[in-house]
């Protein structure tokens, strides 16, 4: 399970670089009580951190512990004038990204059509 969501990091991380942005994954091999994403990007005045899942099941859970990660790690950078948390699912042949605005407990659906895109 680990190694899926691995390769789904690494692919996320290949398209945010198609679209221009810097983006580098945060290997961090066992939980960890630090800030950090999985995966963060930036470009121009803009940082982004996600949050990233690879479910076998048709939903995707992002409990609110991991969620204020990325919170903290982006209130870390005051330089920036965009900073956009980012919740994201790998399902198969399908991505869902939604930008999130409060640490809560989040459930993406492999139906729904998130609400960002990297351009």
């Amino acid at each position: 399970m680990k190694r899926k969501g691995y390769r789904a990091e690494r692919e996320l991380v290949k398209k945010l670089r198609r679209h221009d942005f810097r983006a580098i994954r945060v290997p961090a091999s066992a939980p960890s009580s630090a800030p950090l994403p999985d995966v963060f990007a930036t470009k121009a005045d803009k940082i982004l951190a996600f949050e990233i899942k690879a479910p076998n099941a048709d939903r995707a859970y992002f409990r609110e512990k991991q969620v204020k990660k990325i919170f903290d790690f982006l209130s870390m950078f005051e330089a920036y004038a965009q900073k956009m948390a980012i919740i994201g699912a790998k399902f198969p042949y399908k991505w869902v990204f939604r930008k999130i605005k409060a640490v809560d407990d989040y459930v993406v659906l492999r139906e729904e059509k998130g609400n960002i895109t990297f351009e």
